[in-house]
This record gives structure tokens, sequence and C-alpha cells, in this order.
């Protein structure tokens, strides 16, 4: 997989003092986290009050600002999902990612337990497969890979086409726009369709289309 950096603004507030952390989507790892603007009268000082961790930013001691984050980015033929998974009974459960080929990153959304939920101990992942022990119960954050394929389809002279997709007896589970050729927009669920095994194309959307399949 390719990876692409991309930059964004975004705030975070330690109200009360206390440790507030982000989870920035979309990221496979964050490359720099630098103060934009401060906002708090209580200092920013990068490893202290401010900092980041694999795709987490977070702020302790008061610090709120607007942070520019640059960080290496998920290509389109990655997926992120939010399953909740729970370890009843302080038992190890497991779950598999209908449609990843590779998870890429898992990161807690929301902690719903009292336990605690530490990446590695009580919670990680494996090839598809996430887990969850020790009684962590959370919303968790999933980037995976998915099986995709490449798919051509054009709506010539405004006039409706119909692309037969190649499965290999795989079950189709989305379907997203790659590349726009044409100058007509090409916008899912109006101009382009997903039908059966087919892509259907109106309104002159020419394009090439990414095809995800079930694992």
């Amino acid at each position: 997989m390719t990876s692409a950096t991309t930059c964004t603004d975004t705030q975070l507030s330690s109200s009360r003092y206390r440790y507030n952390s982000k989870v920035i989507i979309g990221a496979t790892r964050i490359l720099t986290m630098d103060v934009k603007r401060k906002l708090s009268r209580s200092s920013c000082n990068s490893g202290y009050s401010y900092g980041h961790n694999g795709t987490t930013i977070w702020v302790n001691h008061g610090c709120r600002a607007i942070f520019t984050i640059c960080y290496e980015g998920m290509t389109s033929a990655t997926t992120c999902t939010d399953p909740q998974l729970s370890s009843s009974g302080y038992r190890y459960n497991s779950k598999v990612i209908i449609g990843a080929t590779r998870i890429l990153t898992m990161d807690v959304k929301r902690k719903l337990s009292r336990s605690s939920c530490n990446s590695g101990y009580s919670y990680g992942h494996n090839g598809n497969t996430i887990w969850v022990n020790h009684g962590c119960r959370a919303i968790f954050t999933i980037c995976y890979e998915g099986i995709s394929a490449i798919v051509s389809c054009s709506s010539n002279n405004f006039r409706p086409a119909t692309c037969p997709i190649s499965t290999g007896g795989k079950h189709i589970v989305g379907l997203e726009l790659k590349q726009q050729i044409s100058r007509s927009p090409c916008v899912l669920d109006e101009s382009f369709y997903l039908i059966g095994n087919a892509i259907r194309v109106i309104d002159g959307c020419r394009g090439l289309f990414r095809v995800k399949f079930a694992h």
C-alpha cells in the first residue's frame, strides 16, 4: 500500500487540566503536531502538555489549542469502520472484519467498560481479526486493506450503460469512484449504481470504479 501525506487543523482541549485524546481518522502514522494557535492561558509544551502516539493526538495540563497535524494517510483502497467488541466475564473475544485482507490500525473510539483498554494487552488485531481481553469493552475505529478490483464504465453520449463485474465467486461489499474521466459528475446512487454484479452509469458519467469484495 502506498501512503500519502495529509495535513489538517484540529482543535483539542484539556478541560479541567485533564488528559484528552483524539484519533486522527484515516491516518496510519502521525508525522508532526504543531501548535497553530494557542487558546488556553496554560502553556502548550510538546511532550508535556501535548503530543502524539501512533494515530492518536493528546493534550494535558490545561493546554487548549488548534494544532496542525501532518500524517501518513490511507489510500482509496482502505476502509474504516467502527465495530463494538466486548470481553464479557474478562474473557478473550475476537471478531473477523469482513472484507479485510489486513488490518492497519485499531484505536479506541469510545471506552464502554470500567476495565482499561490497553493496546497489546486488552485489545489488538492480527491479520483480519480484532480481539479484546481482560474486561475491555469499547467501540473501536478499525482501518483495513480490502480486496478490490478496478472496473471502467462509461455513459457515452449520455446513454445508460451497464458494465459487468468479474467477481470470481466473491461477494461485493462496496463501490466507489476511483477516477472520474467525464466532465459530467459521477455521484454514487445518482449517476452510477451497483446493480447485482454490475455497475450502471447514466447522465454522461464515465470513470474508473473500485469494487470492494468480502474476504
